[in-house]
């Protein structure tokens, strides 16, 4: 039964309605966290301009969902061969993530404690994103034959 199982959800996930709710998901991800960062920098520098509109925090709920569900629902870990990451790009995940990490505890520090917890996840989604850039980057390429 368990073999059973473990085709049918291997078939699932080679599956193109699989492949393409996953792609959906995970370009979702990238377009709210783009479009949070975005808003959140206006808001930074012009104070009430989109909070008189938009609650951020809720926004900033639906990207953290968003993101375990696409990083949870990525591809399948294999020994890749390609890139690696320098000492350039490491530097600037880790500024990424820091920067992303101290804006999103600025603008939800209200909330109390859970204003740290929601910044190391929001900092720890960010580097995701970065890697899966850097890595889908590198496989298209591959891909194409560049």
């Amino acid at each position: 039964m368990g073999s059973l199982l473990a085709k049918l959800y291997r078939t699932g996930r080679e599956s193109r309605y699989w492949k393409g709710a996953v792609k959906l998901v995970q370009q979702l991800f990238v377009t709210l966290l783009v479009t949070y960062l975005l808003l959140l920098l206006v808001e930074t520098i012009w104070e009430k301009s989109v909070s008189a509109y938009l609650n951020l925090n809720y926004w900033l709920i639906v990207l953290i969902v968003v993101g375990v569900v696409a990083v949870l629902t990525g591809p399948e870990r294999r020994e890749e061969e390609g890139r690696r990451l320098g000492r350039r790009d490491i530097a600037i995940v880790i500024c990424a993530g820091l920067t992303g990490a101290a804006i999103v505890w600025d603008k939800t520090k209200e909330i109390g404690w859970l204003s740290y917890v929601i910044s190391v996840i929001s900092s720890g989604l960010i580097v995701l994103l970065f890697m899966l850039v850097w890595r889908e980057k590198d496989e298209g390429e591959d891909f194409q034959g560049h």
